[in-house]
């Protein structure tokens, strides 16, 4: 371990004090001595007598400063000590006993610098779900289980540097001389990870993600080769056992993608590059354009049009979708605003809400005042929230006090994605929701007989639930009969339009009610 000061520094510091207290030493004996000379010599005089309390003065003087520096050193070396605990603190998790990111990346940098001919691999190991296990069973227990993993690692790794990331995720910096043994000797320790006892105890079965990213000699920044292990590992979002993904050149042009786009997300917001467009939502009985959905794109002046898929999940990593969120509300009811002074026929409009939002207090303050700044109705302003951020965030009590707010200033609310993963079912009831809108999947092969039972029961229950019900992704017209005979309220899908620019669905609602069944799109 480093230590806040230079040995050297502390020893010439050492060497003041040992040098004062001496000449305060020699000073007092030689006072001393001239004094007692004084008294030996016979009849004082006055010029002695003033001579004999300058020196007592003086000899009180030189002890005060002796006991005052001996008191400081002792007070600072055990300030410096203090601060070395801290540093020391600083530089491990105490709970895990293991490096923290800082400490590791430090530790990793000297010794691949120490020994260039060495090949070094960065392993990055990332517990899947592990938030919703943490809540599950407790952060206390979810303690517990990383103190394990860290233990096992500890106790398996004896010569490599393991390090502590952000939440559940470890770092490992191994030698290897042969990329397939590497490769083995990695899985290896995930599978120990898999067996620690505590999962019996807790009945989970844990999926360990493994991000492998070999150093390349020409780029020792092991910061970057986190990022590539990372991003390697994050291609396995969709596995549902443990595996492993080895950083690749295809993954590497994805994370520049990303550097760029987040280098360039400020300055779009600014610029207006990211547009809104919607897309209509058709009342199912009478074919009539029964509202909208605010979606996002970018137009971003050297990779062209950019759909969502390419951005959103960057900008919920950093936050900054909270911004463009904002930005996307508050273009709705700036042009609701104009169309409704213009005399157009207006529906509502739906806009959706991240998860992120919810770690906000001020959240539906703030959409209310956008609301409010623009004299817009209640009902024309519709907040659609994914199934993903009532039934995987963990904390369904604070996210349906956010969605109370919500309705409480008016606001009507709608699930969209249901059935896209997450089980809601138990849920459903306690929701403060108006609208549930189906995932697309359950259009899939709608044709069969078994698919037709389920997504019919859904409508029927959320009916019985005197919820709204909306079908998004509809493509033919036999996915249209069949959701307008069971009873779905409105539908969205490419059948009808697809997602507009502003300007274009602006001209729709000029041109007044349009029956979509009486046209071919």
């Amino acid at each position: 371990m480093n230590e806040i000061f230079d040995k050297d520094d502390i020893s010439k510091f050492r060497t003041f004090v040992n040098y004062f207290i001496a000449g305060a030493v020699l000073c007092t004996v030689v006072i001393l001595l001239e004094t007692i000379s004084i008294f030996v010599g016979g009849e004082i005089t006055l010029k002695e007598s003033l001579l004999i309390v300058f020196n007592f003065v003086f000899l009180l003087i030189i002890l005060g400063l002796y006991f005052i520096v001996k008191k400081e050193s002792r007070f600072l070396k055990k300030y410096i000590r203090k601060l070395n605990r801290y540093k020391s603190a600083e530089e491990i998790d105490l709970i895990l006993e293991v490096n923290n990111k800082f400490k590791f990346i430090k530790d990793a940098e000297a010794i691949i610098r120490s020994d260039l001919e060495i090949n070094y691999a960065l392993v990055h190991y990332d517990l899947s779900k592990f938030t919703l296990i943490n809540n599950s069973v407790g952060y206390k227990v979810g303690d517990e289980i990383l103190q394990q993993i860290g233990k096992t690692l500890r106790k398996s790794l004896k010569e490599e540097i393991i390090g502590k990331a952000e939440g559940d995720n470890f770092l490992v910096l191994f030698e290897y001389d042969d990329q397939e043994d590497l490769i083995k000797r990695a899985c290896e320790i995930s599978e120990k990870i898999e067996k620690i006892s505590i999962w019996n105890k807790l009945n989970i079965r844990p999926v360990v993600k493994t991000g492998i990213c070999f150093i390349d000699k020409n780029n020792l920044d092991v910061r970057v080769a986190i990022d590539k292990a990372f991003f390697a590992k994050s291609v396995l979002k969709n596995s549902y056992k443990s595996n492993y993904a080895i950083y690749e050149e295809e993954i590497g042009n994805s994370l520049l993608e990303v550097k760029k786009l987040e280098n360039d997300m400020h300055r779009a917001l600014k610029l207006k590059e990211f547009k809104v467009y919607l897309q209509p939502k058709v009342n199912l009985k009478t074919g009539i354009l029964a509202g909208a959905e605010a979606l996002v794109r970018w137009e971003h002046p050297e990779l062209g049009l950019l759909n969502p898929d390419r951005f959103i999940p960057i900008f919920e990593k950093n936050g900054f979708i909270v911004d463009l969120d904002r930005f996307v509300f508050e273009e709705v009811c700036s042009n609701i605003r104009r169309w409704i002074d213009l005399g157009y026929d207006v529906v509502p409009v739906s806009v959706n809400v991240s998860r992120i939002h919810f770690l906000n207090n001020n959240f539906v303050f703030d959409y209310k005042k956008v609301r409010e700044k623009y004299g817009i109705s209640k009902n024309l302003v519709e907040v659609e929230i994914t199934e993903s951020v009532v039934c995987c965030s963990g904390n369904e009590k604070e996210v349906f006090t956010v969605m109370r707010k919500f309705r409480d200033d008016g606001f009507e609310i709608s699930m969209d994605d249901f059935g896209s993963g997450y089980s809601c079912l138990g849920l459903l009831k306690e929701m403060p929701i108006d609208t549930l809108k189906l995932d697309r999947l359950f259009l899939n092969n709608i044709e069969e007989n078994n698919s037709q039972i389920i997504v019919s029961n859904i409508v029927n229950m959320a009916k019985n639930l005197k919820l709204n019900v909306v079908s998004e992704g509809v493509e033919t017209n036999t996915q249209v009969d069949f959701l307008r005979n069971i009873g779905c309220d409105m539908a969205q899908g490419f059948i009808f339009a697809k997602p507009k620019p502003m300007d274009e669905y602006e001209k729709l609602i000029n041109e007044g009610k349009i029956n979509y069944y009486d046209i071919a799109i």
